[in-house]
């Protein structure tokens, strides 16, 4: 019979207690510049703030021209997602998009639930 010494009983108990513990969300909570291409709309930038709360919800406020104000959202891991108003287009924005290991994010513009665009940013 394998005898487990304090050592062993210490490094099992912590690889159960790694293995069980959720995976950390990447921070995208800060001032973003959003560099955003709308295919025949043309480029431009947006100003993008974000908070992250700790049960996954994302909340912050856009400025730019498809509108200003306030947008809503979620983030699990490096993945995020916002949404907002734009009464430029009369209809809803959504940003998708990750956080990629460089600090910098990208992802696409959906317009209606239609993918519309495209996104990088930076922090301000």
């Amino acid at each position: 019979m394998r005898r487990f010494t304090k050592r062993r009983i210490h490094w099992l108990l912590t690889l159960m207690l790694l293995s069980i513990m959720p995976v950390a969300a990447a921070d995208v909570s800060g001032n973003w510049t959003f560099a955003v291409t709308l295919g025949q709309l043309g480029s431009g930038n947006a100003t993008v703030t974000l908070q992250q709360q700790p049960d996954g919800i994302l909340t912050g406020t856009y400025t730019g021209q498809l509108a200003n104000g306030p947008v809503s959202g979620t983030y699990t891991g490096d993945q995020f997602e916002f949404s907002f108003t734009s009464e430029a287009l009369g209809s809803r924005i959504t940003y998708r998009g990750h956080l990629r290991g460089d600090g910098s994010v990208d992802g696409i513009v959906l317009v209606q639930d239609e993918e519309f665009g495209t996104f990088t940013g930076k922090k301000s």
